[in-house]
């Protein structure tokens, strides 16, 4: 079976296919962060806005917040 699986995916491949979830657009992301940051609108109307999900935008939330604490350490 594994070696099915391998001459199917490179054939995907080889049509210029590729497998994966797609990713997120940087530029929607930097713009749902500003939003947030600029406490002017809710979650749920910055997910409107910027069509990513809740679930994403707290993703990024929670990891942007990380790496302000750690800049803040290392200063």
């Amino acid at each position: 079976m594994l070696n099915e699986q391998k001459r199917g995916l490179e054939s995907a491949r080889a049509r210029g296919r590729n497998g994966g979830r797609p990713k997120v657009n940087e530029k929607q992301i930097n713009k749902a962060l500003n939003l947030y940051h600029s406490k002017e609108y809710s979650i749920s109307e910055i997910v409107e806005m910027t069509g990513i999900s809740q679930v994403t935008l707290y993703r990024y939330i929670r990891t942007t917040g990380k790496a302000k604490k750690n800049k803040l350490i290392l200063i």
